[in-house]
This record gives C-alpha cells, structure tokens and sequence, in this order.
C-alpha cells in the first residue's frame, strides 16, 4: 500500500510539473511585455509606425481580457473532442502564432489582432492546467493552484533574462528623437541601433522554440486521473495535513451569489487587482526610462519583480489561510496603494525603484487569492463557475489600465496617472474591509 501511495504522489507532482511548464509558457507574452516594449517600440517606430509608447499597453491589457473571456472554450469543445487533443491543438497554435509574428509582426494593429489570439489560446491552456492540477490533487488544490501561479509569475523573468543577453549584451543606451511630421509626439526615447531592433523580430522566434520546448512535456504527460486512480488518490486526501481554513457557513448557488453584496465587493477587487499587476509588470520601463537610462539595469528590474511576484501568489495564499480573506485583502491593498504612487519619486532613485516596484509586484500576487476568497465567502458549490464570472472582473480592469495608459499622454501627468491607479486601489482596500 505505501508503494502505490508513493507512486501516486509522484504521479501527482509530475502533472503538476508539467502543467506548470504550459503555464509559463503561455504567460511569457503578458508578463515579459513591459521588458519588450522599448524594443518593440523602437522596431515599429523605425518601420515608419508613429505612435506613443503608452499605446503598447494595449497589448497587454488584449492578452488578458482574451484569457479571461475565452478560457473556457475548451471546456465546451471537450464535450465533443477529446480533451488531451484540444490541449496539444491551442498549444501547437500558441506557438506558431509567435512563430508567424518574425514576419508578421511589423505594425502596431498586426500586433493588436495577434494579442488577442494568443490571449484566446493562452487562456483555454491555462484553464486546462489548472483543471489537471486540480484533479490530481484534490486535497491541496490551493497548494498546487499557488504552485502553478508561481511559475506563471517567473515567466517575467525569462524574457527579462532574454533581452539582458540577446537584445541589448552591450547596455547601449536609448536615444531622444523627434519627427518634425509628428510634432504632437514631442521627442520620443527609442533604440535607434540596428543592433537593437533590429533584433525584434527574432524574439518572436525564441519564444516560439521556448513555448516547443516547455509544453511538450504537458502535452505528452498532462491528463485526468483515471478511474483506479481517483480511488488510489483518496486515502492520500484522507491523509492530508492540508486542512482547509477557508470555509463559508452557507454554500451559496451561482444565483444567491449574485444576490450578495459581497460579490460585487469582491468583483470590485479583482478588477483592481488586475490594474495593480498591470501597473507592476508593463510600464516600470516607460516610467524610468528618462531618469535611470541603464537598460541592464530596467532590466534586472523586470528579473526581480517577477521573481517578487511568483513568490507573492505563493505567500499570499498561504497569509489567506492563516488570516482570512478579509484581513489578506485588505493588508495587500494596504501595501499597493501607496506604493504606486511612490513610484513618482522613486524613479528619480534605482535602488530605492526596484524595492518600490517589487512591493507592488509581490503585493498583486494576491490574485492568486481569488479562488480561495470565492470558499470562504460563497462555499465550493459550483466554484468553477463562481471563480470564472469573478474573473470577468479583470476585463473591466484591463480596460481601464489601457484608457488612462492612453490619458497619460496628453490629458494629464505621470504623478496624475499613477494617483488614478491607485485609486481605485484604495477603494478595494476600504471597501473590503468594511463589506467583506
């Protein structure tokens, strides 16, 4: 008995594993952006493409409202498909859609249009892992969901890492431009070494040998446990030293959720957590770019700050348990507000920047708290539904990054921008604790 029970476990932890690898891959795009964007910028603006760096954030703010939107298709279409095949088909689609951008790649609405098909693909992926980890470790669900949150937060690091050795190994410098044809730009701060963007079109084809490499694995080994396998798993659950903490008095339908007040709150929150992981991973390198001109050094930022936020969705799952959902939201938002809006002045500092900008980012890995915070309030009656019409929230929040990205560059100031993000912040933070 204490044989199969090992080798349950590690059959656990492999499809975990390997579900992890799919993770990352499909997170590479979003959370490595504000490490690109210089570069993409630089690319576009030499190929005669005149816009305001603001713009990229789009992108980005694209991504994630497609993986919010559309992460459930492959749940409808396995209904009629086998489930493993879908998976291989949005995996081998994700990666030669990067693969296509080396040629296709060469204008702002080409790059528009194909964000919003990696998001789509990038999101029925990620439904998939976590649906597997979730099967394969009934137990420890909130475990293997941090486990795999963690991966998705390092995939920061990985194009950080990227554009440190292959794009800029020789830290050259941005430089000020203007094009009299333009003059409503002003001087704009772009690369305007071949050597750099010149670059950019083969990054498209690194993540595409990346994203090969990480979900081969996945599809190969990821799949749901078996029959004799879920009856193998349940004396490993009966065992378990996980006890769930978060639990709710009531197991409230999807309807009676809707009812409440504290899911409005809660779709308050989500939305503003998706503006604070934004505001961490996509625009640390616009903000600073005038004041801390090395690159290497933007870039060691975007390493830190992803590793920051890996260990968040870890931690802050953790503080969940002990604390509650109330107490953890509350203390992350505590943490954002301010920290937001210091950047201003600590951009003026890289030091004093990097530790800002990795408070920000390890205080959004309260995300990966949303699911756990949907146990506590509303019971695990029908939760996949309850977290997916949560999540919906991250749409709106997507939105509104990308329009006052847009107003930054001519209604108002950085100091403004910043104090519009943190706003709604720190109403989350308030309105959390008194209605949570």
């Amino acid at each position: 008995m204490g044989l199969f029970r090992s080798g349950m476990r590690w059959r656990s932890r492999l499809m975990l594993l390997s579900g992890c690898l799919g993770a990352c891959a499909m997170s590479v795009p979003v959370f490595s952006y504000g490490s690109m964007a210089p570069y993409i910028y630089s690319y576009l603006w030499m190929q005669g493409q005149r816009f305001d760096i603001y713009h990229l954030n789009l992108h980005p703010s694209l991504f994630l409202m497609f993986v919010t939107s559309c992460g459930s298709v492959i749940g409808l279409l396995s209904k009629v498909f086998n489930e493993r095949i879908l998976y291989a088909l949005f995996s081998v689609l994700l990666t030669l859609l990067m693969l296509s951008l080396y040629w296709f790649g060469t204008s702002y609405l080409a790059l528009s249009l194909y964000m919003c098909a990696i998001g789509f693909c990038g999101g029925n992926v990620l439904v998939y892992t976590i649906g597997k980890a979730t099967e394969w470790n009934p137990s420890k669900s909130g475990a293997a969901n941090g486990v795999i949150g963690f991966f998705i937060g390092i995939s920061g690091f990985i194009g950080s890492f990227i554009c440190t050795v292959y794009v800029n190994p020789d830290n050259i410098q941005t430089q000020r431009v203007y094009d009299p044809a333009y003059p409503e730009l002003g001087n704009v701060t772009i690369f305007t070494d071949p050597d750099i963007y010149g670059r950019v079109p083969w990054l498209w084809v690194i993540f595409a040998i990346m994203f090969t490499a990480l979900f081969l694995p996945s599809i190969v080994i990821v799949r749901s446990p078996t029959p004799d396998e879920v009856c193998e798993m349940t004396p490993l659950c009966d065992e378990s030293f996980e006890v769930n903490k978060l639990t709710s008095n009531h197991n409230y339908s999807v309807f009676e959720m809707l009812k409440t007040c504290k899911f409005y709150v809660l779709y308050l929150i989500v939305m503003t957590m998706s503006l604070a992981l934004l505001t961490g991973t996509e625009i640390y390198k616009e903000l600073a770019k005038d004041t801390i001109p090395d690159d290497h050094f933007l870039n060691v930022i975007g390493a830190v700050l992803a590793i920051c936020n890996a260990f968040g969705r870890l931690l802050w799952g953790v503080i969940m348990d002990k604390i509650g959902a109330r107490w953890a939201l509350f203390s992350a938002f505590l943490l954002i507000t301010p920290s937001i809006v210091l950047l201003y002045w600590t951009r003026l500092m890289p030091w004093p920047y990097l530790i800002n900008v990795c408070v920000v980012s390890f205080a959004s890995g309260i995300f990966t708290g949303i699911a756990p915070a949907l146990v506590e309030l509303f019971g695990h009656r029908d939760i996949s539904l309850k977290y997916s019409i949560c999540l919906s929230g991250e749409l709106f929040g997507c939105l509104l990054f990308y329009l006052l990205s847009i107003g930054s560059v001519k209604l108002y100031s950085d100091i403004v921008f910043l104090c519009l993000l943190a706003l709604p912040c720190g109403l989350s933070c308030i309105a959390g604790l008194i209605f949570i």
